[in-house]
This record gives structure tokens, sequence and C-alpha cells, in this order.
């Protein structure tokens, strides 16, 4: 009878762990839903890695892969994206959203990593973790390999922590597969294999295993690892005539990461730029880099102790110092830049980064043997190093936490027996050793920039809701209280600005979009808010200044022109140029500037344009594929016209007089539907519909 208790009371165990396990997956879909819907319904490719992710995909489905770019990228994340694409009817945010759907399930990874260090409960409190860390939800909808590699690399621990308990040489191959995987997806992995290997030989040796036993696991793991790795290899030297490993990537950022100013900056690219074997311009990124270390040691060594500083810097320091890119000054998201956040949600992320660091600290140091957390140590000092040897990007940091999240999920189970027993954990020597990396971690994220800003929002946040209100005056007194305050922080410019643009002062608000903008020459809202004001005032010149500095350093892609199309609140002109300065806030859904036109530009698919209406005629200019279709239609006035496009510059003609109470001028929305097809799979990889290149109303 007992035997039959005791197994009902573990079936019921097992199977209420499978509904919360299942109750996590759905939560982890829930947040990486609302991060896709905030984040990548626009369907914009970001310039920079997530371009090179998508080329690269682009290519893989035409039968080839992208090797003329800057670099080369590894291609398990581009293979995957490829995958999704035609799913998805190449669509950025379609394919986005499969992303995330899939990698929901990914906290599954989690569930078996803190499962077989700690058991299952651990397991269970690992995956609501990984389920609810901001940055772990919001990278699972962005064109990056970050939440890909995280979910490979979790899964290569693990199997590695089982090729180490079981001295299994199954294992060790399976880890050495999966690790490689991980490594095909961001490089910084390739570094973990040659490690991983010495680990389970070293652990074997220290265990009293006779030289073969030990030898066996880490060449299985070798083994597991080059059958993976080596048909890319070989792929490459066919292509390049050179060993590369995983990509050429790394030269070029330990080379960023030494650059002592602009000017050597912009050499150094220009000599990159000049060789055309990607091998051989990583190499000479190299040479340049161990050029610059010894003509200046002290400094290089002294740039790896900031470089680590900024790896585990908050990310509010974007905040404090005023150089936000990609968040307006309402919050709201102006184009995809994920690990980029509203306010509110950036200091939620650092306070979940904060709690999850601190416990793991404990974690790592009241671990029951201390021997199991070595892959994880080993894998964190990797990371770290390399990010202090290249360039510490907080984005590095993000595969660093979600491997530390079993040892967190282990402490946060603990935490009720030290508030019962706390004298017990003060005698134990561990606390101490808790106490001390805890503070080291403290002194990481600590600065000085968050004094001068504290004492400015203090003002700011209130004065932006007087501003959102409308108590303008209410807002004045408490932002010009705010930029006092803290007044080297641009961000304080553009509540200044944005009061002066409420008001109806149009010059002095683009005086001061001007001046912040020349403060922080990324702040996409500074620029893009220049370039709007500046159209209102009929100044193209300056508008078109903005616009180039945009697409200096990001582009006005589509996310840019949803953000715009919200944020623009001016009246519609009669005739709007899709691409042109004036008209941005005016268009949505279209493609970048494409080498093919000088005037207008490519849909995605489904575009929209805004326009000031009457009684008149609708003029629309177009051309595109022979044969293809396009619907026309004008939001709430029942007129839907279509066109078959003829190859050649073609003109639609739409009677405007139908529609009630023309002669008020309507404001109208005017959609272009069609199907797409790619434009040019290396000067403009972008699924386009129809070149619109004027929409206008005549009397």
């Amino acid at each position: 009878m007992l035997d039959h208790q005791t197994l009902r009371k573990a079936r019921a165990l097992l199977a209420a762990s499978r509904i919360a396990l299942v109750a996590v997956i759905v939560l982890a879909l829930a947040m990486r839903l609302w991060f896709w819907w905030i984040q990548a319904r626009s369907g914009a490719v970001p310039p920079g890695d997530p371009e090179e992710y998508y080329r690269a995909a682009i290519h893989i489905l035409h039968g080839g892969y992208h090797d003329t770019g800057k670099w080369l990228r590894p291609p398990v994340y581009p293979a995957f994206l490829a995958l999704l694409l035609p799913a998805a009817g190449m669509n950025v945010a379609g394919a986005l959203l499969l992303q995330a759907c899939i990698l929901s399930v990914g906290v599954l990874a989690f569930y078996t990593f803190g499962a077989h260090l700690f058991g299952r409960i651990t397991g269970l409190v690992t995956a609501l973790l990984a389920a609810l860390f901001i940055p772990l939800a919001s990278y699972a909808s962005s064109l990056y390999a970050e939440a890909l590699f995280i979910t490979l690399l979790v899964a290569g621990l693990t199997a590695l922590n089982d090729a180490i308990d079981r001295k299994s040489g199954r294992m060790a191959f399976g880890a050495g597969v999966i690790l490689a995987l991980a490594a095909l997806t961001r490089a910084v992995g390739v570094y973990l294999i040659p490690l991983a290997a010495a680990l389970i030989a070293w652990r074997a040796q220290s265990d009293g295993y006779r030289v073969w036993r030990w030898h066996h696991p880490a060449i299985l793991l070798l083994l597991g690892a080059m059958l993976v790795i080596g048909p890319w290899v070989g792929r490459n030297y066919l292509v390049h005539s050179r060993l590369i490993v995983s990509d050429t990537n790394g030269g070029i950022s330990m080379w960023y990461g030494t650059v002592r100013s602009d000017a050597e900056q912009a050499a150094g690219e220009a000599r990159l730029a000049a060789v055309p074997n990607l091998a051989d311009r990583q190499a000479l990124a190299l040479h340049m880099a161990w050029d610059i270390i010894r003509d200046d040691p002290v400094r290089f060594l002294t740039r790896m102790r900031f470089k680590i500083a900024s790896l585990y810097a908050l990310q509010t320091r974007s905040y404090a110092v005023g150089d936000v890119i990609s968040i307006d000054s309402r919050g709201a998201p102006i184009v995809q830049n994920a690990g980029e956040y509203r306010l509110e949600l950036t200091i939620l992320a650092d306070v979940q980064y904060i709690v999850l660091m601190l416990l793991a600290i404990g974690g790592f140091c009241f671990i029951p043997q201390p021997v199991r957390a070595t892959p994880t140590l080993l894998w964190i000092g990797l990371a770290t190093l390399l990010a202090a040897l290249t360039i510490g990007h907080p984005r590095l940091r993000l595969p660093i936490v979600a491997t530390v999240l079993p040892f967190a999920a282990y402490a946060l189970i603990r935490l009720p027996a030290l508030w019962r027993q706390p004298a017990r954990f003060l005698r134990d020597r561990r606390s101490y050793a808790a106490l001390g990396g805890s503070l080291v971690f403290l002194a990481l994220i600590v600065s000085t920039q968050y004094i001068p800003w504290s004492a400015g929002i203090w003002y700011a946040a209130p004065g932006r809701a007087a501003l959102d209100a409308g108590d303008l005056r209410r807002a004045e007194s408490l932002l010009t209280l705010a930029y006092d305050a803290n007044p080297d922080n641009p961000l304080r410019l553009i509540d200044l600005a944005d009061l002066y643009l409420a008001q109806g002062d149009n010059e002095r608000a683009l005086e001061l979009y001007r001046l912040a903008a020349s403060m922080e020459r990324r702040s996409l809202y500074a620029q893009a808010m220049r370039a709007i004001t500046a159209a209102v005032l009929d100044n193209p010149a300056e508008a078109a200044a903005a616009l180039r500095a945009i697409d200096g350093y990001w582009r006005t892609g589509n996310d840019l022109l949803e953000w715009a199309w919200n944020a623009q609140h001016m009246s519609a002109p009669s005739r709007v140029i899709p691409g042109d300065p004036a008209a941005l806030g005016f268009y949505a859904g279209f493609a970048p500037a494409t080498p093919d036109l000088t005037v207008g530009r490519w849909t995605l698919g489904e575009g929209r344009v805004r326009v000031r209406g009457g009684c008149g005629t609708l003029v629309v200019r177009m051309h595109g594929p022979a044969g293809r279709m396009v619907d026309i239609s004008l939001d709430n006035w029942n007129i839907h016209e279509r066109i078959t496009l003829t190859g050649a510059p073609q003109e639609m003609h739409i009677s405007l007089s139908g529609i009630r109470e023309c002669e008020h001028n309507p404001e109208l929305t005017v959609w272009f539907t069609s199907a797409t097809g790619l434009l040019d799979l290396e000067m403009a990889p972008w699924y386009g519909g129809v070149a619109i290149t004027d929409v206008q109303v005549t009397p």
C-alpha cells in the first residue's frame, strides 16, 4: 500500500512539473510575442549585423553565401533564417514572428541545464527566469544570432556536464556537435571547444581514470566538433583560399577595440576595404591591432579594464550619459535595435540583471559540488577575456548572464533557509566569498554618471508627464530645471525641444534638435525631429542633412518610416514623393533607398501614403515588373482600383469627386498592395512590390 501511494505521489509530482513546464513555455511565448509586437512588426532590416545575417540568408536561398561583405558571418543563424523567410512569404516581420515562437521553446534547454545541475525544481525555476528575463525575450524576435546561440550554448554546456559526470564518450561527442553548432552561430564559441576537451580530460585524470579513459571522451568531443565545422572550413578554403574556422570578424573587432581616434579608425577602415580577401582583411586588422598594442601596451591594458566595466555596465547608463539611439522621448522604439528599451523597461531589465547576478554569485559559492560549476565558469572567463580583448559591448554580456541562470535559481530556492537560519550562513566561510564576489560585481556597475542624471530625471519625469498632459507652463518650469541639473545630457535638450515644438516655436525647437544631434550624432530621434521640423519650416537643406546623418549611422528603413508615420502630426501635403526629406512621416511600408531609383521608393508589398485630398484627381506615378498587379485603395472611401504593371513608368488617375465633403480637403491614406520580388541580390536585397515615385492630388 505504501509503495502504491509513493508511486501515485511520484506520478502526480511528475504531472505537476510537466504542467508547470508547459505554463513556463506559454509565458515565454507571451513575452516574446509582446516584444515582437513592439519592435519587429515593421519588417525592416537594421544595418550592421542584422543586415549581414539577412544578406547571408538571401544568398543561401539563391544557392550561395554572402562572401563580399565587410566580413564573413558564421552560417547557422543565416541558415535558420533562410528556413523561416520562405515560410513567411519572404516577409521579415513574419519570419521574426516564427523565430520568436520557435525560440520560446528554447526555455526547455534552460530547464534541462538547471535540472541536470540541481534537480527538477531548480530546472523549472531556471526556465522561469529565462522566460521572464527581458533581454532574452527581446532578442528572440530580432535579427541577431544571440538568442539561437544562447540556446545552443546552454544545450552544449548541459551535454558537456553530462559527459564529464558519466565519463561518456557518446555524450562527449554530442557535446562537441552542439558546441560546434554554437560556434558556427557566434564565433566566440570556437574557443570554448578545445577548452571543453581539455576540461573533460583533466576531470577524468583527476578522478584517477587510466590514460585511455580520459583521452577517449576528449577526442570524441573534438571529433564531433570537427564533423560539424569541417565542411564549413573546407567550403571557405575553396572560396577564399584561406583557413576560416567560423568567421572573419574577430580580428577586426580586436582592432576596433584598440583604435585611438576617429582619424585612425577612418584610415584603418580604408586600408581594410582595399583588401578583397576576407581572411587577409582579418589578418591585416590583427596586424594593425598588434601594432597599436606595441606602441602603447599600458593604454591597451587600461582599456581592457574599461571594456570589462563596459561589458557588465547597466543599460540604464545609456540614459545617464544620453547616448540613447533608438528610443524617442515618449519611450517608443524608432527602429528595431534589440537591447535598447524605454526607460521604465530598461530599469526593470537592469534590476533583473543585478538580482540574477547576485543570486548567481551566491549559487556558485554554495553549490554542493563546486567542480560542477567549472564548465560555466570556464565559459564566463573566456567570454569576459574575449570582450576585454575586442569590444566590451553590453550585447556580449547576454550569453554570460544566460549561462548563470541555473545558479541563480539554485540560490533563489535556498533563500528561505537563509532567512530561517541567518546565523548559520554568517558562520560559513562561503558567505564571505559570496560577499566579496558581489562587491566586485557592484563595483563594475557603479558609475558617477548616475548622480547628475538622477538630479535631472527628478524634474524631467514629471515635466514630460505635464507636457504629455498639455500643461505647458508646468512642463516648461520642470524641464528647465531638469536641463539646469544635467546640461551635458542631450536628452534634456530634446525635452526642451519637444516643449518648444508643442508651444509652436518651431525655429527654437529646430535649433535645440540640431544641438542635441551635435552632442549625440547617433540619436535617431533628434535627427528625425530635426528633419520633420525643418520640413515644416520649408528648409529642405536642413531636412536632407538630418536624413543624411541618419543614413550615415543607421538608415531610413521602414521601422523609422512607421515611427514617423505615427509621430508626424502636421497636416499632410497635397503631394508626397516617397524618399524625399520633406515627406518623412507621410509614407510607410517602403524599402530603404535603392540605387535604381533617384526619385521614389519601392513598397514592401503593402505601402501607404498620406496626402491632403480634394475634389480633383489623385495621380500616382509608379513602375515595376511587367505583369505584376497592384491594388490601390483609399481608406474609408470605398475606392479600389487595380493596375497591371508594364515594366515602364505608368500613371494612375483616380477621381476624388465622389468623396463626401471633398471640398474640405480631408486627409487621404492611399494603400498600394502587390506581390513582391527580390530587387537585386547584391545592391538591394529587399523584396519590393512597386516603385512609387509620386503621389499627388490635383485640382
